[in-house]
């Protein structure tokens, strides 16, 4: 697994050349008898050879990783490692909110024309769907809600990038670099612990929580049944001069084609108090369809969905990320203070 990433090869040829230069140490020390020298160059020599196992156990826990990882998250999303299925999910998860962010513009548009309609008989005039001017509200909301979590995956598909490009090509490395040097040994365990860790641990635990993919296409759905409703569309302007173009379509959207007893348009099952146009748009509808129109019924479900859709979706990247930066931090304070400590003969002959 070593061989994949170009930061490995980097610090495989800095732990060899670490390796050669102890051995030079021990041997100068030994050959002139400076005690402190060879002494140096033999706790050298054991530093190199536990970067070298950091290398070695790396390699097998990235492999080990790549593996259970597929048991996470979607298959199918992607066959890589743990850092590259996450990516792949936050891109299927990206699309998947452009979609429902799509459908949400054309539903306002839908809504909006009939927020406005206004029926003026001289004496006084009605607007039969006024208060939907509340409902707009509300998806309005939602649709700056869906923006913000939008910019949030985007974010993070980011992060995750940065870290796919620079974990094991930079941050590794430059980490067994300075762990070589005995100055900067405990920066150097800290950036090795910090690579392991957002490799390893902020993917691993962020794909731990439900993607929100299943959620999202359905609200999509759902609006978009909405939205290509025929009954739901809004009325052509040069049909609005004919005979019941409006009122035969809202007397539809209120609910009453799901009234029992509707058979036909001619017989005497009709429902009381439906015109025969409305009868008629009914019949049509449901040979059509075969489903009934409920337009605020509809709007509430619709509603309801998105909410639930954006509420797991701000869960997958907000508290997700949070929590696996949580647990992330504490594994990279614990092992970076392990590998930046002193671990020489003295440290052994003490255990």
């Amino acid at each position: 697994m070593a061989e994949e990433f170009a930061g490995m090869g980097i610090a495989i040829i800095i732990v060899t050349a670490s390796i050669v230069l102890a051995g030079i140490l021990f041997g100068v020390g030994r050959a002139f008898g400076y005690k402190n020298i060879e002494y140096f160059g033999i706790e050298e020599l054991l530093q190199s050879l536990i970067n070298a196992a950091i290398i070695g156990s790396f390699a097998a826990v990235t492999g080990v990783v790549a593996s259970v990882s597929s048991s996470i998250v979607t298959p199918g999303c992607s066959d890589g490692n743990v850092i590259e299925q996450l990516i792949c999910m936050l891109t299927m998860v990206n699309t998947n909110l452009f979609a429902l962010f799509q459908s949400l513009l054309q539903m306002l548009g839908i809504l909006g024309y009939y927020q406005g309609l206004a029926f003026d008989f001289g004496a006084f005039s009605v607007s039969p769907f006024g208060n939907l001017s509340s409902v707009s509200s509300v998806l309005s909301a939602q649709l700056l809600s869906l923006n913000l979590v939008m910019i949030l995956v985007g974010l993070n598909t980011q992060i995750a990038v940065f870290i796919k490009q620079n974990a094991l090509s930079l941050l590794f490395p430059v980490g067994l670099v300075l762990r070589s040097l005995f100055a900067t040994r405990k920066v150097g365990g800290f950036l090795i612990a910090l690579a392991v860790g957002l490799y390893i641990f902020y993917p691993t635990f962020v794909l731990v929580f439900p993607s929100p993919e299943s959620d999202i296409a359905n609200s999509t759905n759902l609006m978009a049944a909405f939205n290509n409703n025929s009954f739901y569309a809004p009325v052509p302007v040069v049909d609005l001069n004919s005979n019941y173009a409006l009122a035969g379509k809202l007397d539809v959207m209120s609910g009453r084609c799901a009234l029992p007893n509707l058979t036909n348009i001619s017989g005497n099952t009709t429902p009381l108090n439906m015109s025969n146009a409305t009868a008629s748009a009914c019949q049509n509808f449901t040979n059509q369809t075969g489903a009934s129109a409920d337009f605020s019924g509809d709007i509430t479900v619709v509603t309801g969905s998105t909410t639930n859709s954006l509420a797991k979706s701000l869960l997958y990247t907000v508290v997700a990320p949070l929590f696996s930066l949580l647990i992330t931090a504490v594994f990279v304070r614990e092992l970076g203070s392990m590998l930046g400590s002193e671990i020489g003969l003295r440290t052994i002959a003490s255990v």
